[in-house]
C-alpha cells in the first residue's frame, strides 16, 4: 500500500514539475525539442486549442508503441502522467500569470524543471510519451541508434520552431537542451541488474553430511597403512 502511494505521488510530482517548466517556456517563447516542443509549436499556430488539449491528442498514437515496447504498466502510467501534465499546464496558465524579461533565466528554469520532472517519471516507470517511445521502436525495428534518433527529432523540432517564430532565441533554446541533458544524464535505474530466476529443471544441490574425524579414527587408519 505504501509503495503504491509512493508511485502515485511520484507521478504527481513529475507531472507538476513538467507543467511548471512548460509554463516558463510559454512565457519566454523558447523553443525545445521532443513532443513538448511539437505541442508548443502547434499551440502557437492553433489558438482555438489549449496546450493541454494538443498535448493529449499528439500523444495518443504513441500509446500503442509504448504498450508493445514497455508493457501495460508503463503505458498506463505514461498515459496518466501525460493527462496530469496537460491538466496542470492548463490550470497553471489560467490561474498564474508568468512574465519573464530574460529568456536566459526562462531557459535555465524550464530546463531544470522539465529535466527533474522527466527523471521523476522515469524513476516511477513512466514517461512523457512521444518521441521517447518512438525511438525505442525504431531501434528494435530498423536498428537505428536511439541517441541519434532522439537528437535528430529534437533538432528538427527546434529548427522548425526557430524558423517559424524567429531565430533570435537560439541561444536560450540550446541552453534548455543542455540543462535538460545534464540532469537526465545523471539518472540511473534503481534496479539495473535484476536477479535471474532459477529454472525448474535445474538440478537440486543435495548437501553432503559432514564427517567428523576423531583421534581413534586416525589411529585405525595409520594401523591399516602399516
Amino acid at each position: 500500500m505504501r509503495r503504491r502511494a509512493h508511485a502515485w505521488l511520484g507521478l504527481l510530482e513529475g507531472s507538476f514539475l513538467m507543467a511548471l517548466g512548460i509554463l516558463f517556456l510559454k512565457s519566454t517563447h523558447v523553443a525545445v525539442g521532443g513532443i513538448t516542443g511539437v505541442a508548443l509549436i502547434t499551440d502557437r499556430l492553433l489558438e482555438s486549442f489549449t496546450f493541454g488539449q494538443i498535448f493529449l491528442l499528439i500523444n495518443l498514437p504513441f500509446y500503442w508503441l509504448a504498450y508493445r515496447e514497455k508493457g501495460g504498466v508503463f503505458t498506463l502510467r505514461t498515459a496518466i502522467a501525460v493527462t496530469l501534465i496537460a491538466v496542470f499546464t492548463d490550470l497553471l496558465e489560467l490561474n498564474f500569470a508568468l512574465q519573464l524579461d530574460s529568456p536566459i533565466l526562462g531557459a535555465l528554469a524550464s530546463g531544470a524543471l522539465i529535466g527533474f520532472g522527466i527523471v521523476t517519471l522515469f524513476q516511477h516507470n513512466a514517461s512523457t510519451g512521444g518521441f521517447t517511445v518512438l525511438v525505442l521502436w525504431l531501434e528494435r525495428r530498423w536498428q537505428i541508434n536511439r541517441g541519434i534518433a532522439l537528437l535528430t527529432s529534437d533538432a528538427i523540432t527546434i529548427i522548425s520552431a526557430l524558423a517559424l517564430f524567429g531565430a533570435e532565441l537560439w541561444l536560450s533554446s540550446l541552453l534548455v537542451t543542455v540543462v535538460m541533458g545534464l540532469i537526465i544524464g545523471r539518472y540511473k535505474p534503481q534496479n539495473p541488474q535484476p536477479q535471474l530466476k532459477k529454472s525448474p529443471d535445474a538440478p537440486i544441490a543435495v548437501p553432503m553430511p559432514a564427517v567428523k574425524v576423531t583421534a581413534d579414527n586416525q589411529a585405525v587408519s595409520q594401523n591399516k597403512l602399516a
